[in-house]
């Protein structure tokens, strides 16, 4: 089996209590996609929006720790409106990754957790491992 791998990263933000546009004009920076979660058909329960902003590094065959470090230099421009943003919202970075034949593991730097916590982010990481199967 060849190795290879399917990586990216977003920051995202769950607007349960504030608009998309709010937090748009907040961030000063237009999100890469708008999802509604927890929608139903009945309407008998609210409506999420969840607002992300991919990770300007392309999605490929890379190490996640640079989706975090490039997401986190465009998020630190903004630090001040990100770290206010937090307090009114849920908020994080979600890592993703598919890895065929094996995995090349995962290192958080000491300074890269340190960024992080400025920020006061939460970070998720969704990793698959199709090592036994075909591509």
């Amino acid at each position: 089996m060849t190795e290879q791998s399917d990586v990216f990263a977003y920051f995202w933000v769950k607007a349960s209590n504030c608009p998309v546009e709010a937090i748009t004009a907040q961030l000063q920076t237009e999100p890469t996609e708008v999802t509604v979660i927890g929608a139903s058909r009945s309407g008998d329960f609210p409506k999420i929006k969840l607002w992300r902003l991919l990770s300007p590094i392309p999605r490929g065959d890379g190490f996640l720790q640079d989706y975090i470090d490039a997401l986190l230099a465009r998020l630190e421009t903004r630090a001040d409106a990100v770290v206010d943003l937090g307090s009114n919202c849920e908020m994080g970075i979600s890592c993703v990754g598919y890895y065929y034949g094996s995995s090349p593991g995962l290192h958080l730097s000491a300074t890269l957790i340190q960024r992080l916590a400025a920020l006061r982010l939460a970070v998720d990481f969704d990793l698959y491992n199709f090592a036994g199967e075909d591509n």
